[in-house]
Order: structure tokens, then C-alpha cells, then sequence
């Protein structure tokens, strides 16, 4: 109550980063995760806390609340989903503070999880994301396996989008591989996708 229903600064959300916390040490994980963390905090799938304000270090912190173990262990009175969402979003806010290491674990997992749901969608983007991370850290086998799989799911999605920007970082994968003519015929496909979706844009 002390916050504004949907805070726009870090100062305003600071009592409910509180209420984070002691939600989760009152074992109150599902409703602190639904009303406060994702309804307040980051306003659904806005992400606010960190696609607007920044604060990535923070919302690592939040995250840390909703583990029995991180970044592997989530708290058991969680429903498996959001056991799965908060893996899979530590991975991407390990990523984002520069912990790439810890965060490969994080977001293999949350990608499979989305992948046992049969959410294409976002099973495709979780593999896309687990791509360039290994391709960041040099992994070019484990960024090409990655990178595949996520093509597939994203074919199984039917989403557009998701067809033309998996087959991207498939292409990015093979160039920097040094498979040129594989990721010369992924990037023009690609193009092609996108000229479809959008012939405004060419």
C-alpha cells in the first residue's frame, strides 16, 4: 500500500521490492510472484523494472527470492509453470549482468520446460537466446545445435516472426562458424520471410 498501484521509478517500487522479499520468506511465492513481482512490478509482459528502467541488477535480486536454490532450485510452492518461467527468466537477467556463465544452466532449462509445454513459441526464443549465448561464450557446437533447434520449434510455432529471426541466428551461427554458403542461403531465406511478413520494409 505504500507504493503507487504501478510505480514508474525505482524509488517509488522500492516498498514493493520489499514486499518481495517478505512474501517469499512467508512462503507466499505464488501470489508474491503473480501480484506483486509480475502485476506491479514489471506489469506483465511489459517488463518494465528492466526494459524501461534498466535496473537488470535489481531484478536478478527479485528473482533470487523465488529459489530454493539458485539458480537451479525454485521454490516448490510455485506451480511448475512458474517454476520454469523464473529459470527462465534468471537465465536472461544472468545474461544481462554480465554472468554468462551461470546463466547457460538457467536458460537450457527454461527452454526445455517451454518445449515439454509445447509453447513453439517461446521454446524458439528460448533456444535463439541459448544460441548467442553459447556463441558468446564460444560454444560454436552447442550454438549450432541450439541455434537448429530453435529453427525447428519456431517452424512448429507457424509464428512469422519467429521463422524469419530463428533462421537469423542460424545464419549468424553458421558465418561465424565459417559455413559461408549455408549461412548466405539461411540469410537470403530469412529476407525472403521478412518480405513476406512485411513488403513495406524491404
Amino acid at each position: 500500500k505504500q507504493a503507487p498501484p504501478r510505480p514508474d521509478t525505482l524509488e517509488e517500487m522500492t516498498p514493493l521490492f520489499y514486499a518481495v522479499y517478505h512474501g517469499c520468506r512467508a512462503s507466499q511465492h505464488q501470489a508474491t510472484l503473480k501480484e506483486v513481482y509480475r502485476g506491479r512490478i514489471l506489469r506483465g509482459n511489459e517488463f518494465y523494472l528492466w526494459k524501461k528502467l534498466g535496473a537488470f541488477g535489481t531484478n536478478l535480486s527479485l528473482l533470487a527470492n523465488f529459489f530454493e536454490i539458485p539458480w537451479t532450485q525454485p521454490a516448490t510452492t510455485l506451480s511448475p509453470a512458474d517454476q520454469s518461467w523464473v529459470i527462465g527468466e534468471s537465465g536472461l537477467a544472468l545474461r544481462a549482468v554480465g554472468r554468462l556463465a551461470d546463466a547457460l544452466d538457467p536458460l537450457h532449462v527454461g527452454a526445455e520446460a517451454r518445449v515439454k509445454s509445447e509453447d513453439w513459441i517461446n521454446a524458439a526464443v528460448g533456444y535463439g537466446n541459448l544460441s548467442e549465448l553459447h556463441l558468446t561464450l564460444g560454444n560454436i557446437r552447442e550454438a549450432l545445435t541450439a541455434a537448429r533447434q530453435s529453427v525447428d520449434f519456431a517452424d512448429r510455432s507457424g509464428d512469422g516472426f519467429q521463422r524469419m529471426s530463428k533462421r537469423a541466428t542460424l545464419a549468424d551461427t553458421l558465418h561465424q562458424s565459417g559455413d559461408f554458403a549455408e549461412a548466405t542461403n539461411l540469410f537470403a531465406e530469412a529476407e525472403r520471410l521478412q518480405m513476406e511478413r512485411q513488403p513495406e520494409y524491404p
